[in-house]
């Protein structure tokens, strides 16, 4: 997730070749580089099956729901690198805060702990208002909490929220950028 939310930035720098020397789509270069890392993704989710398997838990039906929160972040880590890649090819600035920003996400979104044994609920649902806490606890609801993800209707609720604001945010981007992208990357 952290190297989608860095990588996903630097996207159409690093690729603008395509955008300079060619017409070709701004909107498909972050679309490619989202699923090469969603590849990497799958073989990483299929050695933790493993991994698990190996200590003695084996994989419970919760497992299913797992290609679930898989599409919910390629959905929104494709959606953000294309947002973040936009901004990023106008400023460097841009790029390098959301590098500044991925480990301070990395430590909120609840990789390392369990945001669901905080006690202050306000701090709770302030955290889950983060998509990456969502697709972290789904991880984790799969593996070890048995949690359906129909069981946290809210949480959905505020993903799809977070994730609908930022495609609007992605589209009118897009709008206005496309066509001096070019320009600034030359």
């Amino acid at each position: 997730m952290s190297d989608m939310l860095t990588s996903g930035t630097d996207t159409i720098r690093k690729y603008s070749y395509l955008v300079t020397k060619m017409k070709f789509p701004v909107s498909t270069i972050p679309t490619f580089v989202s699923i090469s890392k969603f590849l990497v993704h799958l073989i990483l989710i299929l050695i933790v099956i493993v991994i698990f398997t190996v200590f003695g838990h084996m994989p419970t039906v919760y497992i299913i729901q797992m290609p679930f929160y898989m599409l919910l972040m390629f959905i929104f880590f494709t959606i953000w690198s294309l947002f973040s890649s936009l901004l990023s090819s106008m400023s460097k600035d841009f790029g390098n805060l959301v590098k500044a920003m991925v480990t301070a996400v990395f430590w909120l979104s609840g990789v390392i702990w369990n945001p669901d044994t905080i006690k202050i609920q306000w701090l709770k649902k302030l955290l889950m208002l983060n998509p990456v806490t969502y697709l972290t606890s789904g991880f984790r609801n799969c593996f070890i909490n048995h949690i359906w993800f129909f069981e946290q209707p809210k949480r959905l609720l505020y993903f799809v929220i977070i994730t609908g604001i930022l495609l609007l945010a992605t589209i009118w981007a897009y709008k206005k950028l496309r066509k001096e992208i070019p320009d600034v990357l030359n």
